[in-house]
C-alpha cells in the first residue's frame, strides 16, 4: 500500500454512509460496533503486490465462493463456476451485475474500507466495506491504483470480522516455511 495521507475516522464513516445511501449516522452498526476503538485511518493507494493480501470480511456466507480462503483473488477466479450454494449464487450474481455495469461505462466508488494490524501497511487487509466491488475491480483489472481507506490497529487480529483473514494468512505463511 502506498500511504497517501492520514484521515479522520469520521470521514471514513461519512463516505461509507454516502456509498450505501443511509440517512442516519447509525448505519452498519453490526460491523462498526465490533471494530477496534483505536483504529488509525489512512487513505492509501493499492499496489500490484497488495492484491493477494486482500481478504473478504469474515462473514461465513463467503466461505463457499472463496473455497474457504476468504481471499479476494480466489473469489475472482471462482465467480463463474457453477454452485448449488445459495450464498455463492447471490454473491456471484451481484458481482456479475457490478462487472456488467462497469463494462457498460458505469463507475463504482473505489474507496473501499479495510482494516489491518500491519504498521507498515503490508497487510493482510480485511475488507469491511466493498467486498463485492473489490472482486469486480480485481476482475476488471482496475483495483491497482485505486484509493482505499485503511484502518490500522494491533487489535485487528482479535476482530471478529478479521478472524478468517488471520487464520488463512498465518496458515499460508506456515506452509511457505
Amino acid at each position: 500500500m502506498q500511504l497517501l495521507k492520514q484521515i479522520a475516522g469520521d470521514e471514513v464513516w461519512e463516505i461509507w454512509r454516502q456509498v450505501e445511501g443511509h440517512s442516519s449516522l447509525l448505519f452498519r452498526t453490526d460491523i462498526r460496533d465490533c471494530l477496534p476503538n483505536n483504529l488509525i485511518w489512512h487513505l492509501c493507494e493499492v499496489q500490484e503486490e497488495d492484491i493477494d493480501r486482500f481478504y473478504i470480511i469474515s462473514s461465513d456466507d463467503w466461505a463457499d465462493i472463496s473455497e474457504g480462503s476468504f481471499l479476494v483473488a480466489n473469489v475472482t477466479r471462482r465467480i463463474d463456476l457453477p454452485s448449488s450454494n445459495q450464498d455463492t449464487q447471490r454473491i456471484a450474481q451481484d458481482i456479475a451485475r457490478k462487472i456488467a455495469y462497469m463494462r457498460s461505462g458505469g463507475q463504482l466508488d473505489t474507496r473501499l474500507i479495510v482494516i489491518t494490524d500491519s504498521t507498515s501497511l503490508y497487510g493482510p487487509f480485511t475488507l469491511i466495506e466493498g467486498n463485492k466491488r473489490a472482486v469486480a475491480f480485481t476482475r476488471m483489472n482496475v483495483f491497482v491504483g485505486s484509493s482505499v481507506f485503511v484502518g490500522y490497529s494491533p487489535c485487528v487480529v482479535d476482530c471478529i470480522w478479521a478472524r478468517h483473514t488471520y487464520r488463512q494468512f498465518l496458515a499460508s505463511r506456515q506452509s511457505l516455511q
